[in-house]
């Protein structure tokens, strides 16, 4: 699990039932505090009216993709650049021997863009053509994955919205029953709570998981790059070293380090 994530959204739900559930006057737990925040037609009315003006925005196709980006940012993401890096640097080095002998390596190369982007220099497709196969690819999975953080930004966007909207409705009913004050509370609970969900939802859920999606795209797009540049290196037979030098530059300070230790690992195993 991302572990910034996690904490994250636990802090955040801490906080509000510590803010509901504890009175700081006498510094003792009102755990009957929570009752008054509970309103089904006010969670009807915000998750339901997002969830319909959403599937509204989107064809069917993006719109299925909204469980699966949920449950993304709760898994780490692990974008191996610097295992990347190395298995690049590896293979131009074969390459420099004999391109033909790096099909032999190709099963091995879990990353599909990195294997079919080698299995085109094996096969000597034109270098134009491989530029432009390489770019498209990487094109389109960026706008796939821009479509997705797209649908779930758009719930957060909604979300307060609809709690708006669930005030108004709140509104209305109270001020038609301002006569018979039995209906003046739940009235007012949907007016109140309907606004509190929709910020509830949209600050602790979609919100946050939109922008974690932004900037796991990033590292994706990042790390094609790298891939992209990688095979154009070997196809025209650059030195291993040169592509080394140019490639680290897409590690952060961190991840050269890193880098740094596992060749001077990798170095000291071959010795």
């Amino acid at each position: 699990m991302d572990l910034a994530t996690v904490i994250g959204m636990c802090l955040a739900y801490f906080f509000m039932i510590v803010a509901i559930g504890f009175d700081f006057s006498t510094f003792t737990p009102q755990l009957y505090a929570f009752a008054w925040f509970i309103d089904i037609p006010s969670l009807l009315t915000v998750l339901g009216g997002t969830i319909a003006s959403t599937m509204a925005s989107y064809p069917m196709d993006m719109f299925k993709t909204v469980g699966k980006s949920l449950k993304s940012v709760y898994s780490q993401q692990n974008i191996p650049l610097v295992e990347t890096l190395t298995l690049i640097v590896d293979v131009s080095k074969i390459a420099r021997k004999n391109i033909l002998a790096i099909e032999d390596a190709l099963p091995s190369i879990e990353n599909l863009y990195l294997r079919g982007g080698l299995r085109l220099v094996v096969d000597r497709v034109d270098r134009n053509l491989i530029v432009e196969m390489l770019s498209h690819e990487l094109k389109y999975a960026d706008e796939g994955r821009a479509g997705e953080t797209s649908v779930v930004s758009t719930m957060g966007s909604l979300c307060p919205a609809w709690g708006m909207l669930g005030t108004l409705i709140g509104l209305v009913i109270l001020l038609q029953n301002l006569d018979d004050p039995s209906k003046i509370g739940p009235a007012m609970a949907i007016a109140l709570i309907t606004t509190l969900y929709g910020s509830i939802f949209a600050n602790t859920i979609f919100i946050p998981t939109a922008n974690k999606m932004s900037v796991t795209n990033a590292d994706q797009k990042l790390l094609m790059e790298m891939i992209r540049d990688g095979v154009l290196y070997i196809e025209q037979g650059e030195r291993p070293d040169f592509i080394e030098q140019d490639l680290v530059n897409y590690l952060h300070s961190d991840q050269k380090a890193m880098y740094e230790q596992l060749k001077f690992d990798n170095e000291k195993k071959e010795d």
